[in-house]
This record gives structure tokens, sequence and C-alpha cells, in this order.
């Protein structure tokens, strides 16, 4: 211990080849000491999934599901039911918005399902008690962003949602997926 508070009180020389001697001393290092494998494990990285390749293979299946199916035989079968029924209920499903804001005088829900207006009368929320604002309102089937308006100012996302990847103008979004609930 004493010999690393000697090391550290020694004076360092900081002149014009301090960077270059910094960086030599650490190419020097074995790879796998400077990118070890706990640091590609704890290190944050940013995923983006594109769309496109979900969509060709929900394409994929829907072509498959509407064809018919093939047997081991390669004979092609045409008694596969249809992956989307004509019957199928495209209804927006009624979700509720909850927001815990103690301080909050007016809340409301915002989002691509009602054209960010804060002032759409189906997504104010009502305060319950305790800080709690809820409203349960209808939102189309399919992917959305959305986000909480607080007292006709501040903009925040659902802190209880998964973020959506894009910012709109600097602000995070929240993104929920509504399917049909039969």
């Amino acid at each position: 211990m004493s010999r690393i508070a000697r090391e550290l009180q020694k004076p360092v020389r900081l002149d014009s080849s301090f960077d270059s001697r910094v960086m030599g001393a650490v190419r020097k290092l074995p790879k796998h000491s400077r990118f070890g494998l706990w640091s590609r494990l704890t290190t944050p990285r940013s995923v983006m999934v594109s769309p496109l390749s979900w969509g060709l293979a929900a394409a994929a299946v829907a072509v498959f599901a509407v064809m018919g199916t093939v047997n081991l035989a390669g004979d092609v079968s045409r008694t596969a039911a249809p992956l989307f029924s004509s019957s199928a209920k495209a209804q927006p499903q009624r979700v509720q918005f909850v927001l815990v804001a103690p301080d909050a005088k007016k809340v409301a829900v915002v989002g691509d399902f009602n054209g960010w207006d804060a002032s759409h009368a189906a997504y104010q929320a009502q305060h319950r008690g305790g800080g709690v604002w809820s409203v349960t309102a209808p939102v189309p089937l399919g992917h959305h962003r959305y986000s909480f308006v607080v007292d006709d100012s501040l903009w925040m996302p659902d802190p209880t949602a998964p973020r959506a990847t894009d910012n709109d103008f600097g602000v995070a979004n929240s993104a929920i997926v509504v399917s049909n609930q039969e």
C-alpha cells in the first residue's frame, strides 16, 4: 500500500509527449487486457431492430398460410386456414393509462392514436387519489408511440412502459402494442 502511495506522489511530467507515451503504453498491453470479455459485456450498446426484416418474415408466413401447406411428399394441401380472416374485429381496444404524479393539476395522454392532441376529451386522465392519475381510452390495433402531458406543459414518457426508439423533437416517447382481445 505504501508503495502505491509513493508512486502516486511522484511528479508527472506533462509535456507534449505525454499523450503519445500513455497511448504507447496502452498499445503494448495485450489485447485481451485492453478489451476483455468483461468490458464487452458491461459496455452499453444500442441495438436497432429493423421492422423491414420482421415485416418480410410476417409476409412470408402470410403467403404460406394463404397458399396452403406442403406435406413431406412435396404435395401442396389447400386445407390450411388463412392467417388473417375477414371476420377479425379491427375495433379499437380500451387501454388503461396510469401515471403517478402527486404534484400534477392535470394529466392527459397524447400519442399517434389521437394526433398528439393534449386537449382530446377521451384522453384526459382523472385524479384517483394519492397522486395517481388514470384514463381508460380507445386505442386502435397496432404499434403506437405515446406520452403523458402534465399541467399542459411537461411532456413525459410512461415510466412503466418501454421507450420508443425515436425521439420526436428531442422528447422521449413510450411504446405500446395493442392487439385484438377476444
